[in-house]
């Protein structure tokens, strides 16, 4: 977990190392700035891989400076690859080999990268800055182009603070209750995930922000599937696992953390009892919180999230897995059960089909009813329609869709709430070989007789852990309606909640 920090401007230290400095709880462990005529660059750091070595932070040659945050999982293969070309290293860091990756391959480099990453890159030869995200959006970097420069940071109140900045409505952050690439600021953006954004120093503009990858559909062997995600799952928390600092698992005992569980031997496993009463812990918290998510989302394990990190905190531990993805990929949010068991039905009884859509009129009239958060049923039918045309069945048009629209809320808290501690929180469903895997899964793999996370479960049951099978899912949440006295399921009044706190504070 490390923080980026950048300006298309010469010799501004002092903008740069205090932008650093709000964002010092993500990068406790150092920090560094580079300027010359055209541009300042920093980067503070947690260090995670390589303790001891310099010019990390940033990284800096004569052609390149890297402000990096996140990890690459697969920088040994690429390592060795490189090796092979002809390149010498003098560290043990991924941050070494990202920056000669792009040395080698440029823009070509992304293919290449298996990993959680937010990154900034000044060309120095071709005087152009290059910032970019994973294609899960795990790791955050916000900008600003204003008077005819750019500003980026990995956390936007550090932007909001040296900027002025106007508050605006914003059409996506009313519908989804979060903040997507637009935000609560005019002209204060995010680089959406898997993109680059490509500024030229010379012309001082954005020239381009290019999607660098996109879901491609590829034929899955059924019989040996099980095999194949038990391979992958095993592969990716070995990789998120290799770290020189201590880590824990994130663990509900439900069905995601208890199968990462079995691939390996975690010593320090963090978990949050939403049974008891926190109310008066909720309230003394809350601002805070408020000010580290950077904008408000409208979901309940804000405050669980923030209390497993204060937790592994105390445990002088800086790295946590967790199983965020799951549910997307796998098909185990409960509200796609109507939709599945409507699709099911048609596809057995194809002759009473007629009569199965008095239900609604299609797929995408029912998850949009069941997802909208207001009465903007057909904004949010705008925004789903591409993934229902992408995909040949119902259930992964809403994982896809969720994916890209409802994690980036998860994600968001995810790394707001463990940086606060100076914690990383690696993800290991979110692999890019297991994303690519999970979306070409037919839904009967997925879901099966109400049984969500259908292959999850049978690996789970195989590798000798039944018991989380038996327990209804549920979220990481907090009793929020009882202890105020709110409806069930309704939402409204936490979001306006945090809303008022957030006002409060920018």
């Amino acid at each position: 977990m490390c923080s980026i920090a950048g300006v298309s401007e010469g010799h501004n230290q002092k903008i740069i190392n205090s932008m650093l400095q709000i964002m010092s709880h993500r990068a406790p462990d150092d920090k560094g700035v580079y300027s010359d005529n055209e541009a300042t660059i920093g980067m503070g750091r947690l260090k995670i891989l390589d303790l001891f070595s310099e010019n990390l932070c940033p990284y800096i040659d004569e052609n390149l400076v890297l402000s990096f945050n996140g990890e690459i999982y697969n920088y040994k293969d690429i390592k060795s690859e490189l090796k092979n070309l002809g390149f010498k290293f003098k560290t043990n860091s991924d941050t070494e080999v990202l920056a000669q990756a792009w040395h080698k391959w440029g823009t070509k480099i992304f293919s290449k990268l298996n990993g959680m990453f937010a990154f900034a890159i000044y060309d120095k030869k071709n005087k152009k800055i290059y910032l970019a995200r994973d294609i899960a959006g795990e790791k955050p970097l916000y900008y600003v182009e204003k008077n005819k420069k750019l500003y980026f940071a990995s956390e936007a109140k550090s932007l909001i603070k040296y900027l002025d900045l106007t508050k605006t409505n914003q059409k996506d952050y009313y519908v989804f209750q979060h903040c997507l690439n637009q935000t609560l600021f005019k002209n204060l953006y995010q680089i959406p995930a898997a993109n680059f954004l490509e500024y030229d120093l010379d012309k001082k503009k954005i020239i381009k922000i290019s999607e660098y990858w996109q879901f491609k559909k590829k034929k899955i062997i059924l019989k040996d599937c099980e095999e194949e995600l038990d391979y992958l799952l095993k592969n990716s928390i070995k990789l998120r696992t290799a770290c020189d600092v201590k880590y824990a698992l994130y663990y509900s005992k439900g069905v995601d953390s208890s199968l990462i569980s079995t691939y390996h031997n975690f010593k320090n496993k963090i978990y949050f009892n939403d049974q008891l009463n926190w109310k008066k812990d909720f309230v003394k918290q809350i601002k805070k919180i408020v000010y580290h998510l950077d904008f408000p989302v409208g979901s309940l394990s804000s405050y669980p999230l923030w209390k497993l990190a204060e937790k592994t905190k105390g445990k002088n531990i800086k790295v946590v897995i967790s199983g965020e993805g799951a549910d997307e990929i796998f098909g185990g949010y409960v509200r796609y059960m109507p939709i599945y068991t409507t699709w099911k039905l048609k596809q057995n009884f194809k002759s009473y089909v007629p009569l199965f859509d008095k239900f609604y009129s299609s797929y995408l009239m029912g998850f949009a009813n069941i997802t909208a958060r207001n009465d903007d049923i057909d904004y949010i039918k705008k925004k789903m329609r591409p993934f229902f045309e992408m995909f040949d069945d119902p259930i992964n048009a809403m994982g896809f869709f969720d994916f890209k629209f409802v994690m980036p809320s998860l994600l968001q808290m995810g790394d707001r709430m463990s940086s606060a501690f100076g914690l990383e929180n690696r993800c290991p469903f979110l692999d890019k070989e297991i994303i690519e895997f999970g979306f070409n899964l037919p839904p009967q793999v997925k879901i099966n007789n109400f049984n969500q996370k259908n292959i999850l479960k049978k690996i789970l049951k195989k590798r000798g852990l039944p018991n989380p099978l038996l327990k209804e899912k549920k979220g990481l949440t907090i009793l929020y309606n009882k202890w105020f006295k709110h409806k069930d399921w309704d939402r409204s009044n936490y979001f306006k909640f945090l809303n008022y706190q957030w006002d409060n504070l920018f």
